[in-house]
């Protein structure tokens, strides 16, 4: 078993990843949330952005253990018992066997606390939850970061995987961001609020001030297509690591 480690971590030093490629993001407005879905997407309503940069991909595996190695960044808990995985209708803990990792996989089991100090460390932040579905959407009105047309294997990775799948194996957004639909949940710096979008700021906003919950986004690869649409809210408490929930960072 420590054979194999050692070999896995020579593997991460070897990778080359383009997760730390940041795209411009041009700011403007767009129309944040739906008339269509859950209560906590009401009402929609318009939001104006300051230009901002964001990851192109997820934080992959090589990225993140990197910043272990320089001493920046804790250990994500692979390996420890703390990561979850849903399973029959429950949380249940679980160590994640070496052939479901690998070094252009995104990270994760991390909690909401290690993914802001990786950041951190590169100058950048988690991004404001508008500023993850502005980005996401590409600033239009689509279903999907990729349109509206249904989710299927080629367009995201999905529950027919069983297991995420390396960075920017699907097509880019319109903004050339890879995987903000599927792969992975990912990790934001807003705190949940269910009624924020009724008393929200219209520009730059960076959610409630005080919370129990962190919004995640976006859909992992054993989300259900409802929770794969851009709009689509949900929130984790910030200690809470998942078999299906990373991160990306962005910068101004």
């Amino acid at each position: 078993m420590i054979l194999l480690e050692k070999k896995f971590l020579l593997l991460f030093a070897a990778a080359v990843t383009i997760c730390s490629q940041s795209i411009p993001i041009t700011g403007g407005s767009f129309t944040m949330g739906s008339a269509n879905g859950a209560d906590d997407e009401r009402p929609e309503h318009v939001v104006t952005l300051s230009s901002f940069k964001v990851d192109k991909t997820e934080v992959t595996e090589a990225a993140y253990e990197a910043c272990v190695q320089s001493g920046r960044c804790t250990p994500a808990h692979y390996t420890d018992g703390l990561c979850k995985v849903w399973k029959s209708g429950a949380f249940e803990n679980v160590i994640v066997p070496m052939d479901r990792r690998g070094p252009d996989l995104p990270v994760v089991c991390v909690t909401w606390h290690q993914a802001r100090a990786y950041c951190k460390s590169y100058g950048k932040t988690l991004p404001s939850e508008a500023q993850w579905e502005y980005a996401a959407s590409s600033g239009n009105n689509d279903e999907f970061a990729w349109g509206n047309d249904s989710p299927d294997d080629s367009r995201c990775v999905q529950p027919s995987n069983s297991r995420p799948d390396n960075v920017c194996s699907r097509a880019a957004n319109a903004f050339n961001l890879c995987d903000m639909t599927g792969n992975v949940w990912e990790w934001t710096n807003d705190y949940y609020a269910r009624d924020y979008y009724a008393w929200s700021e219209t520009t730059d906003p960076s959610g409630p001030d005080v919370g129990l919950y962190r919004v995640i986004r976006g859909g992992g690869w054993y989300s259900i297509g409802s929770q794969l649409r851009v709009r689509n809210r949900n929130w984790s408490v910030p200690d809470f690591a998942d078999v299906s929930l990373g991160f990306r960072c962005v910068e101004r």
